[in-house]
């Protein structure tokens, strides 16, 4: 028999063919539908997944600012449109088009909030818009020299009120305490805020207690800094058991704000001094009452003002000064953000805002012990929060330190009910 010199390309095809059908057929088992390449072009876009901000910037020579943007790759869409506005409802939005998953916005105003949605384009097809993701531009850049810098980390570790549930998720002792130590142990912070944090120990490796009064623990880097030299305050009463005196020009204090919640509310602060260079500033720690109610509301309101008036007082040095704690307060639900007003007219703005780089920001700092994390999808909605005065302050980061595992979810056991968030700061 003549022999064909197409048949072992011909062979080869056929199997190839077989093999190609085998594998469409096991898709098409399977639920997913094999579409070839002139096909897939026509496919309406998927739905842009959350959109993040994961860097800022600001130009000292223009005073306009800049956002990076980021975002999942949408299924078909082969290039995007960006919609800028400052309007919650997107009016007006400006709307620019690329290939990128990922953008930078330029000459923004600073300090003005923006709001930004994306959607996949695929031909003459539109995907359906992402959902609204908000961020306000960085209001000043801070100080430019003689930067000293200082990691916060800022923990309401629900060690007491938690610990009353007689279910393992919120028992301190047998399984909370070392996933708590372990968050704080792997922040590499250089002070850490901490709230509702009765039962945790008065002295953590690597770190000296500058305070502790009423379940907030305030600690410090023991190699870094130290306390500012002088007395400790007194812990006078009232008849009602309120330690009601703010003593002022000390290196710590305990600043009473009211009995609010059927309970004595407090702030404490510290004066801290780096070993190396001698440079001072104070450090703030407070939890505010919770709640939504215009009652609650009102008294976060009267605590924050009585917090910075305190604090005015005993600053006589004219010493940064940054705030840390629990809030339970957040852009999302503006009619109870009673404590954003008060901070901002004494110069004091959110670090989130002012921050350079950004990671987790979508998660809630608010956890509930949930494994699936809560998503606060245009804020964030984070009551944990670090306050600096831009004038003397430069934000480098923000970090929400949840732990998550490779799908996602929390790790258990979830050490509270509240993610710790993580601040790079530079004190001018």
């Amino acid at each position: 028999m003549k022999t064909n010199s197409l048949t072992p390309i011909f062979k080869v095809f056929s199997m190839r063919r077989s093999l190609v059908a085998a594998i469409v057929g096991f898709l098409v088992i399977s639920g997913l539908q094999a579409q070839p390449a002139s096909a897939a072009g026509g496919k309406r876009p998927a739905k842009v997944g959350l959109v993040s901000f994961v860097k800022a910037d600001y130009d000292r020579n223009t005073h306009r600012t800049t956002l990076s943007l980021d975002w999942p790759d949408a299924r078909y869409a082969k290039k995007y449109e960006i919609f800028v506005s400052k309007s919650p409802s997107m009016k007006k939005a400006k709307t620019y088009r690329q290939k990128s998953s990922k953008t930078t916005i330029k000459k923004l105003a600073r300090g003005k909030d923006y709001y930004f949605q994306v959607r996949g384009i695929n031909g003459k097809k539109r995907g359906s818009k992402s959902s609204v993701a908000a961020r306000t531009t960085i209001l000043r850049p801070g100080p430019a020299d003689n930067l000293m810098p200082v990691r916060i980390l800022t923990y309401n570790v629900c060690s007491d009120v938690c610990d009353v549930e007689a279910t393992t998720p919120y028992q301190w002792a047998t399984s909370r305490q070392s996933a708590v130590l372990e968050r704080i142990g792997s922040s590499g912070a250089d002070i850490i805020a901490t709230q509702e944090a009765g039962k945790l120990p008065s002295e953590l490796p690597g770190y000296t207690q500058a305070i502790s009064h009423s379940a907030k623990r305030l600690y410090f880097s023991t190699a870094r800094f130290q306390l500012a030299a002088g007395a400790l305050p007194s812990n006078v009463k009232d008849a009602k058991g309120c330690r009601v005196t703010s003593e002022l020009g000390l290196p710590t204090g305990v600043i009473f704000l009211g009995r609010h919640a059927s309970g004595c509310r407090y702030a404490v602060w510290a004066e801290l001094v780096e070993r190396a260079t001698g440079r001072s500033f104070l450090m703030v720690d407070v939890h505010t009452v919770s709640g939504n109610t215009k009652a609650t509301t009102d008294y976060r309101r009267a605590e924050v003002n009585q917090m910075i008036s305190t604090i005015k007082a005993t600053n006589t040095k004219r010493l940064p000064v940054i705030y840390a704690g629990d809030f339970n307060s957040h852009k999302q639900t503006q009619t109870s953000d009673s404590v954003r007003p008060p901070m901002h007219s004494s110069k004091f703005y959110d670090a989130f805002d002012l921050a350079r780089k950004v990671s987790g920001q979508h998660l809630n700092s608010y956890n509930d012990f949930k494994t699936t994390p809560r998503i606060g999808t245009k804020w964030g909605n984070h009551i944990d929060k670090v306050w600096v005065d831009p004038w003397k302050v430069r934000v480098d980061g923000w970090y929400n330190h949840a732990l998550l595992d490779a799908n996602g979810k929390m790790v258990k056991p979830i050490p509270s009910d509240h993610s710790p968030i993580i601040v790079d700061v530079r004190i001018g």
